[in-house]
């Protein structure tokens, strides 16, 4: 898969693959043992964690992931999905230009797209609520970075 230009440009602008590698070096294995993760948790309580971050949220029962709002600016639609399934936090971003999708794969492909294939950055792994949501917040706040320098990147071109 071939990574959109003014993704790659707007990853990169916004010191991407290390900001994720920080937080995934910080919530890690080391930090969370297994059998200490958030394995069982409440949805809507997720829900309202994010709802104080900012964000409409949504679960899809099929496909079991939280999703925000989409948001549309100008010609391109914003998203952000997650996943938390055995304390690991699946974190996916979506642009779409129109009708078609620009990104929409989890985090830890994008250091692979841009670095190397087998370069890997392990999803966080979460403890409690607490973990939930400050992990949330410096997710949000990298995805709200990646929407400006996407938007400047494109407004360029």
């Amino acid at each position: 898969m071939k990574i959109d230009k003014r993704i790659l440009e707007a990853l990169k602008a916004i010191n991407f693959v290390e900001q994720y590698e920080q937080l995934s070096n910080y919530y890690n294995k080391d930090r969370t043992p297994k059998g200490k993760e958030l394995d069982y948790f409440d949805g809507d309580f997720l829900m309202e964690i994010v709802e104080l971050l900012g964000y409409k949220v949504h679960y899809d029962k099929r496909e079991h992931f939280f999703y925000i709002d989409l948001e549309s600016v100008g010609k391109f639609q914003f998203g952000f999905h997650f996943a938390l399934k055995s304390g690991r936090l699946e974190l996916i971003w979506v642009v779409y230009e129109g009708g078609e999708v620009l990104l929409g794969s989890p985090w830890t492909r994008y250091a692979r797209l841009m670095i190397a294939r087998d370069y890997i950055i392990k999803q966080p792994i979460i403890s409690d609520y607490v973990d939930f949501r400050d992990v949330m917040k410096i997710a949000f706040e990298m995805y709200e970075d990646f929407k400006q320098a996407f938007l400047k990147i494109s407004e360029e071109e």
